[in-house]
C-alpha cells in the first residue's frame, strides 16, 4: 500500500513537472526546480522497483513481468556510465543536459508502462470489459483536453478553453474531424503533435497498445485481458487475439509509413519547398500527419480547406482514398485478405490452402465495394443535375467557411464532367467516416447533402477506425429482407446461413443508432434555433458527429456552448457505439429461462 501511494505521488509530480517545463512558453517555476523534482521521482520509481523485487516471494516472475523497467534501468545507467568514462563523445548537448534527456526519457517511458499495467490491474478486477473500453476512452479524452489547456498548444495571444479543448480532444480519439478551431492555424506544433497521438491511439484502438506491451515482454493474456482487448475488435476474435493485435500495430505502422513517403512530394510541392532540398521538418510532419488521419479515418487536416488546394494532385484520389478505404475494412478483414494474398502467392511453394475469406470478409468487401460504387454514381448524378447547388438551400453566409480558399468554384456541378466524376469518388470514399473533404460541402445540393447523410450514417466496417451504423449491420437488413422476399426461412449469403440472434442484433444496431441520430438532430435544433441555419446543414452535422465523419457545412464554427456538448456526447456514442453503451448500462441484468406463449400480430 505504501509503494502504490508512493508511485502515485511520484507520477502526478511527475506530469505536473514535465507539463510546466514543456506546456508553457516561460515556465512558471524555475527549471532547475523542475528538474531536481523529475531526479527524485526517478529515485522514487527505481526504489519502487528493486523494493518490490526484494519482497517479492516469487523474484523471477516478478522480474520477468516487470522486464522492461529493468531493462529501462539497464539502458540508463549504461549511458551515463559512457558518458562520465568519456565512451560516448558529446558533440551536440552538454553532460548537464543529457542527464536531464534521460531521466525525462526514462520518466515518460516508466509512466507509460505503470499506465499499461494499471490498465491490466483492472482488467484482472473483475470489471465488465464494456465498462473498462469506455473508461479508457474518457481516461484519454481528458487528459488530452488537459494537454490541450496548456499555453504551448495553441498560439499565445489565443489559449484554449475547457469546451473547445474538450471539443477536439474528443474529436481527435473518436477520429471524428470536427474542429472549432483550425488544426493548422490556431493550434501549435505542440498541440497539433498532441492531436495526432491522440489520433494514432484512438484509431489503433487504446486498449491495443496495453496487449501489445504484455506481448512484447513475453506476458500472457489471461481470459479476462482477453475479452477486454477483443473489444476493440469483433466478436470472435478471442481466440487469436495475440495474431489480431500485432497485425494491427504492425501493418498500420507499415501502411501509414509507406502513405507518408509516396506523400511527401506532393506537401513539399504544395508548401514551396524547392526541388532536391533536403527533408524538411514541416513538410515531413505534415505528411505524417496526413498519412495517420487519413488510415485512422479522422479527417484532421492542417490545411484550413481540408484537401481543396490539394485536390488536383494524383496522391488524393491515389493514395488517401485507398488509405482511408483501408482503414474502415476492419483489421480481421484485413488479416483475413493478407492471409489469402500471402498463402496465394506462396501456395506452390508451401504447398498450402488459400483460405477461404470468413462470412464477416466477403459481406464487409461486397458492401464496401456497392457503397463506394453507389455513393460515387449518386452524387455525381445529383450534382451534375443539379445545375448549381446555391438554388437548394441557401449556404452558410458570413462564416469563415465560405471564405476559405476552395470558396470560389468549390461547387462540384461548376467542375468539368471528369473532375466532378474524381471529386464523387473521394467524397464517396471520405463520407464514411473519413472527414476530408475536396470540395465545399455546403454548396452541394439538397439530395446531394442528403446522399452523402446516408452514406455517413451507414460508415464503415467493424473492428475498424471507422463509425457509422456499420456495412455488416446494412448488409444483414439487406439479406433479411432479401431472404423475406424469397420466401426463405433463414437469411442467407455466401452460401451460408447467418443466425436469428445475429439478425436481431443488427436490427438493434440499426434502431439505436438512428434514434442516436434523431435525438442530436433534435437537440441542435433547439441549441442552435437562433443561428439561422437550415434543417439540412443541423441534420448533416448530426450525421457527421454520430458517424465521427467530420464533414461540415460549415455548422461547427457557430456552435453554441451547449450545442458543443451535444456534438462531443454523439461524437463518444459515435465511436463506442450505441450497443456498447447499453450493454454496459445492462451488465447486471439476467437472462430469463422462460418464453411466453406466442401470438400473431398483424403488420403492413
Amino acid at each position: 500500500m505504501f509503494f502504490d501511494v508512493l508511485m502515485a505521488f511520484a507520477a502526478a509530480s511527475a506530469i505536473t513537472a514535465l507539463a510546466l517545463e514543456y506546456g508553457f512558453y516561460t515556465p512558471p517555476v524555475a527549471v532547475i526546480y523542475l528538474h531536481i523534482v523529475q531526479g527524485c521521482v526517478l529515485g522514487a520509481f527505481v526504489l519502487d522497483r528493486f523494493a518490490r523485487l526484494l519482497l517479492s516471494n516469487d523474484r523471477k516472475g516478478f522480474f520477468r513481468e516487470n522486464f522492461w523497467d529493468f531493462a529501462l534501468m539497464l539502458a540508463a545507467a549504461t549511458t551515463v556510465v559512457a558518458i562520465v568514462t568519456g565512451q560516448i563523445e558529446l558533440k551536440l548537448l552538454s553532460a548537464a543536459t543529457l542527464y536531464v534527456v534521460i531521466t525525462q526519457v526514462y520518466i515518460l517511458a516508466v509512466l507509460v508502462i505503470r499506465t499499461i499495467g494499471f490498465q491490466f490491474k483492472v482488467a484482472g478486477a473483475g470489471i465488465h470489459p464494456v465498462w473498462i473500453l469506455i473508461g479508457s476512452f474518457v481516461m484519454v479524452i481528458l487528459f488530452g483536453t488537459g494537454l490541450l489547456m496548456l499555453p504551448k498548444a495553441a498560439p499565445q495571444d489565443n489559449p484554449l478553453g475547457f469546451t473547445d479543448a474538450l471539443f477536439t480532444s474528443t474529436s481527435a480519439t473518436c477520429v471524428t474531424g470536427l474542429i472549432v478551431r483550425d488544426t493548422g492555424t490556431q493550434f501549435a506544433r505542440f498541440g497539433q503533435v498532441i492531436i495526432l497521438a491522440m489520433i494514432q491511439l484512438g484509431g489503433l484502438g487504446i486498449m491495443v497498445s496495453g496487449t501489445i506491451f504484455a506481448l512484447l515482454t513475453g506476458r500472457g493474456l489471461s481470459i479476462r485481458e482477453s475479452l477486454v482487448a477483443s473489444q476493440t475488435f469483433a466478436d470472435g476474435t478471442i481466440g487469436r487475439i495475440g495474431k489480431m493485435v500485432k497485425f494491427a500495430v504492425i501493418s498500420t505502422l507499415l501502411i501509414e509509413a509507406a502513405a507518408a513517403v509516396v506523400m511527401y512530394p506532393m506537401w513539399a510541392k504544395h508548401l514551396n519547398l524547392a526541388e532536391g532540398s533536403s527533408l524538411d521538418a514541416t513538410v515531413v510532419f505534415s505528411s505524417v500527419f496526413h498519412a495517420v488521419s487519413a488510415f485512422c479515418n479522422a479527417g484532421f487536416s492542417l490545411q484550413s480547406a481540408s484537401l481543396a488546394e490539394i485536390r488536383g494532385n494524383w496522391q488524393v484520389i491515389g493514395v488517401m482514398a485507398p488509405l482511408i478505404f483501408l482503414g474502415g475494412l476492419g483489421f480481421p478483414v484485413l488479416y483475413d485478405l493478407t492471409g489469402a494474398l500471402w498463402n496465394g502467392l506462396f501456395r506452390r511453394a508451401t504447398r498450402s490452402r488459400v483460405p477461404i475469406l470468413t462470412l464477416h470478409s466477403k459481406l464487409v468487401l461486397s458492401m464496401s465495394i456497392v457503397l463506394l460504387l453507389a455513393g460515387a454514381v449518386g452524387l455525381f448524378m445529383f450534382e451534375m443535375s443539379s445545375g448549381t447547388s446555391q438554388t437548394f438551400g441557401a449556404p452558410i453566409t458570413a462564416t469563415q467557411y465560405d471564405d476559405r480558399p476552395f470558396a470560389q468554384n468549390d461547387s462540384m456541378s461548376q467542375l468539368s464532367t471528369v473532375d466532378c466524376a474524381r471529386e464523387s469518388v473521394f467524397q464517396s470514399v471520405t463520407a464514411r467516416t473519413a472527414g476530408f473533404n475536396t470540395v465545399n460541402m455546403n454548396r452541394l445540393s439538397t439530395g446531394g447533402k442528403l446522399w452523402m447523410c446516408i452514406l455517413m450514417v451507414i460508415g464503415g466496417s467493424p473492428a475498424s477506425t471507422a463509425g457509422g451504423m456499420k456495412t455488416t449491420t446494412l448488409a444483414v437488413l439487406v439479406l433479411t429482407i432479401w431472404c423475406m422476399l424469397r420466401r426463405r426461412e433463414r437469411v442467407e449469403a455466401f452460401k451460408r446461413s447467418i443466425t436469428e440472434p445475429f439478425v436481431r442484433k443488427a436490427v438493434t444496431l440499426a434502431g439505436l443508432y438512428l434514434t442516436l441520430v434523431l435525438g442530436v438532430t433534435l437537440l441542435l435544433c433547439v441549441t442552435l434555433s437562433n443561428r439561422g441555419l437550415t434543417f439540412m446543414q443541423i441534420f448533416f452535422e448530426a450525421c457527421s458527429a454520430c458517424g465521427t465523419v467530420g464533414l461540415s457545412c460549415g455548422v461547427t464554427e457557430r456552435l453554441t456552448t451547449a450545442a458543443k456538448y451535444v456534438i462531443i456526447f454523439a461524437m463518444f456514442i459515435g465511436r463506442l457505439g450505441p450497443l456498447t453503451l447499453l450493454l454496459a448500462l445492462t451488465v447486471r441484468l439476467k437472462t430469463v429461462k422462460y418464453a411466453y406463449p406466442s401470438e400473431e400480430v398483424v403488420l403492413g
